[in-house]
């Protein structure tokens, strides 16, 4: 059960950092972009639900501090990877894959 959970936080979690990507006008991808609220409503449900996830194994304190490393490390991958691919469909793989492999390893701990 923990791995499952680490691993839907992870990925809701990077979910919600794309739906921000997606809908900048200055990103690289050929995706159209999607409308602010709707990417903001999305991120902060993932945020949510992250939170929810993560709360059943560990205090609130840690919670916080991993979800904020989760997403400074989505953020950081999704420039990174964006700026190298422009399909949005493998740029969304691309980041999957790793959270995915992340999550197998060691979960919030290594975010």
């Amino acid at each position: 059960m923990f791995l499952i959970t680490n691993i839907l936080a992870l990925q809701t979690l990077w979910g919600g950092c794309a739906a921000l990507y997606f809908s900048s006008s200055h990103q690289r991808t050929d995706a159209p972009t999607i409308s602010k609220v709707s990417s903001s409503i999305l991120f902060v449900t993932a945020l949510i639900v992250a939170a929810f996830l993560l709360k059943e194994q560990y205090n609130i304190w840690a919670v916080v501090f991993s979800i904020i490393t989760m997403i400074m490390m989505n953020f950081v991958l999704i420039t990174l990877v964006g700026a190298h691919e422009n399909r949005a469909l493998r740029l969304i793989a691309y980041g999957t894959l790793i959270n995915f492999a992340l999550s197998l390893i060691g979960g919030v701990y290594v975010a």
